[in-house]
């Protein structure tokens, strides 16, 4: 579908926007040139929006008497004249089609998309009586709105300037794409209806916890906000999100680690024995560093100090983007080191990855049935810092936690790494699982 320019001050201009269909919208007037666009369609000192380049086309004028032919195209101008009308202040009526993107600068249509021609009113123009076009949908209830691919690289835009991790970014990306999969696509675009956000929302709270759906209706109120979809405010998350109230003592972590012992992982026993190391290892170093399961499955080998117990988290695998220090126990430090000299893992990669940390407590059933899982390793950290009067603001950074609105811990709270080490050293050094490898 075409979009018609016109009302503009050159003869051989547009004089406003209007849709085109396969019948001329505008009547013919014998005092009046005819510009032909294409066989069946017609239009008044007419300029087209080519769908394919986004440009404005000029058609060849053609004697009222020889009738309509078509031919010899040539672009003239880029878009911005035609929307000069619009933001000038002329009058304008806005019609859908490819290549205009409603929500970029204007409301959204709520009965411009897949609209059928109707006449209502007629307009003096030049002289001519002219029939304006309305826009009605095919049904009453039918409140269609559009997305762009622009719209979401502006969503990625604005999380990228604040400083997201790549992984976060691909959340996002997975959690609007599920969403779009739910619509119709055209082209470059996708359409929805009131009713197919309401039956993504309930496939939503079906499928995930609270936290999580929490999340999902955040990132689509964004996108909304972008594309100036006023359905921003009826989204509304739950005012109480239920929170995991799980309490993790040293007593619950070396059950697990027995656990993880008697566990058959392979045929053979040696690469039995490697997989039950590489998870006992993971858990610990969370447990004693505060590392997210993500970031210990991002983090190479390298970025850990053995001897000095040290871990330097760079700003691609910690969430927030921000680079930090965090330090594991003697304990761990030993356990690391045996690891490194039994097996030489490749210093490039990671101690274990996401899919071999987290599938035996899916697959195993000794651990799925196990209270606790590797995400509470972290947890565990934060619980028992505070049960041994560790620091608030230390806790904090050794974590990775978003300063932002913390006052004493963004501008005067800050600490080298030996002072960060000294005083993980004190709450920490006696922590001890009696841990062992297999």
């Amino acid at each position: 579908m075409d979009i018609i320019a016109r009302d503009f001050k050159s003869v051989g201009y547009a004089q406003g926007i209007a849709q085109a269909s396969e019948h001329p919208i505008i009547s013919d007037g014998p005092s009046l040139p005819q510009y032909v666009g294409r066989p069946g369609t017609r239009h008044i000192k007419g300029f087209t929006i080519s769908p394919t380049f986004f440009s404005i086309r000029k058609f060849r004028k053609v004697h009222p008497q020889k009738g309509p032919c078509a031919g010899n195209l040539q672009t003239v101008t880029p878009v911005k004249l035609a929307l000069e009308a619009f933001y000038s202040g002329r009058t304008v009526i806005l019609g859908p089609g490819p290549g205009f993107e409603p929500g970029l600068g204007d409301p959204q249509p709520e009965r411009a998309l897949f609209a059928k021609r109707r006449t209502e009113t007629a307009e003096n123009f030049e002289g001519q009586n002219v029939a304006m076009p309305a826009f009605v949908h095919e049904r009453a209830d039918d409140n269609q709105y559009i997305i762009t691919k622009r719209h979401l690289d502006i969503l990625l835009l604005e999380l990228k300037a604040n400083n997201v991790a790549e992984h976060h970014l691909k959340f996002v990306n997975r959690v609007i794409h599920k969403f779009l999969d739910k619509t119709a696509q055209h082209g470059d675009y996708w359409s929805f209806t009131v009713e197919d956000l309401i039956s993504h929302l309930q496939n939503l709270q079906k499928q995930y916890s609270p936290s999580m759906y929490r999340k999902h209706i955040t990132y689509l109120k964004k996108l909304f906000r972008i594309a100036g979809i006023p359905l921003e405010h009826n989204l509304k998350s739950p005012r109480y999100v239920g929170v995991d109230m799980t309490v993790i003592t040293v007593q619950d972590v070396q059950t697990l680690l027995k656990v993880i012992h008697r566990v058959q992982f392979a045929k053979r026993e040696e690469v039995s024995g490697r997989i039950a190391n590489k998870i006992m290892l993971g858990l610990l170093i969370m447990a004693t560093s505060g590392l997210r399961v993500y970031e210990l499955t991002k983090l190479p080998l390298l970025y850990i100090d053995i001897d000095r117990g040290l871990i330097k988290v760079p700003p691609n695998v910690a969430k927030t983007g921000q680079a930090r220090v965090t330090f594991i126990t003697k304990e761990v430090q030993s356990l690391l080191k045996q690891y490194v000299e039994r097996y030489s893992p490749n210093p490039d990669k990671p101690v274990i990855s996401y899919f071999s940390l987290e599938k035996p407590f899916i697959r195993k059933e000794e651990l799925a049935n196990q209270p606790i899982r590797p995400k509470h390793m972290r947890k565990f950290f934060s619980q028992e810092w505070d049960r041994r009067n560790g620091n608030a603001t230390v806790k904090k950074l050794l974590m990775g936690h978003s300063i932002r609105g913390d006052i004493n811990a963004l501008h005067y709270s800050h600490h080298t790494t030996e002072s960060l080490q000294s005083v993980y050293d004190k709450v920490f050094k006696k922590l001890k699982f009696g841990a062992k490898l297999v």
